[in-house]
Parts: structure tokens; C-alpha cells; sequence
């Protein structure tokens, strides 16, 4: 799912980049990024932060809070009259984020518990040896 989300939001990030005329090799030139990493933005290969939309905003002269309500719109129409639309994925985004969230954290104290048996088999058998 946060796959979908990245590709969304890469997607929409083409659009208006496309819609103000700038190259990608533009994009990441004004934003201090090769092209092929400004590509994998685009792509949705990459995760962006809070700093980097914030960047990408400037570059495409709006603010922040204009860029995240087209990155959230249920529709957007570029000046050549091209229609894209959003899944709706941004809405239960969240949800699944939250979701997904608990089941990390899960699967963290699995591990957790796993690595502490694992180190006390170590300690075990270490004190065989040495015995």
C-alpha cells in the first residue's frame, strides 16, 4: 500500500511539473538531485520527506499547503485539459498506514523475543565451551 501512495504522489508530482514546463533533468537540477534521482520521485522508487516536498514546492512556485492539496485532490486537470485521478488512497492512507504500523511493531517484538533467545543460546553454549 505505501508503494501505491509513493507512485500517487509521484504521479501528481509529474503532473504539475509538467503543467509549469520543467524537465525532470530541471526538477532535479533546481533541486540538487541527478535526474535519475528526481526520476525515482517521480516513479514512486523513493521515499520523500517533509523537506524535500517543501523543496519541490518552491520549485514549482506554490506553497507547501497548495502542493499537498493537489497531491490530495480528488481530481486534477492540467492545462492541456488532461484528467488524473486519485484512487481515494490518500483518505484510508492513513488507516493503513496505522495498520500497517501495528504490524511492524508486532513483528518487532517478535524479533525482539527471538534475538534475546538466540543471545542467551549463545551465552549457553559459549560457557559449554569454556567449560
Amino acid at each position: 500500500m505505501e508503494t501505491d501512495l509513493k507512485k500517487i504522489v509521484g504521479h501528481r508530482l509529474q503532473m504539475l511539473r509538467m503543467e509549469k514546463n520543467l524537465t525532470q533533468e530541471q526538477m532535479g537540477e533546481k533541486l540538487n538531485l541527478s535526474t535519475s534521482a528526481y526520476c525515482k520521485i517521480e516513479y514512486g522508487e523513493t521515499d520523500l520527506t517533509l523537506t524535500r516536498l517543501n523543496k519541490i514546492a518552491e520549485v514549482l512556485n506554490m506553497s507547501a499547503l497548495e502542493l499537498f492539496n493537489k497531491i490530495d485532490g480528488n481530481v486534477y486537470v492540467n492545462n492541456t485539459g488532461t484528467i488524473g485521478t486519485n484512487i481515494g488512497v490518500a483518505k484510508d492512507c492513513s488507516t493503513v498506514r496505522i495498520e500497517a504500523a501495528e504490524d511492524l511493531r508486532e513483528l518487532i517484538k517478535a524479533n525482539s523475543r527471538f534475538i534475546e533467545i538466540l543471545c542467551k543460546r549463545i551465552e549457553l553454549l559459549e560457557n559449554k565451551v569454556l567449560v
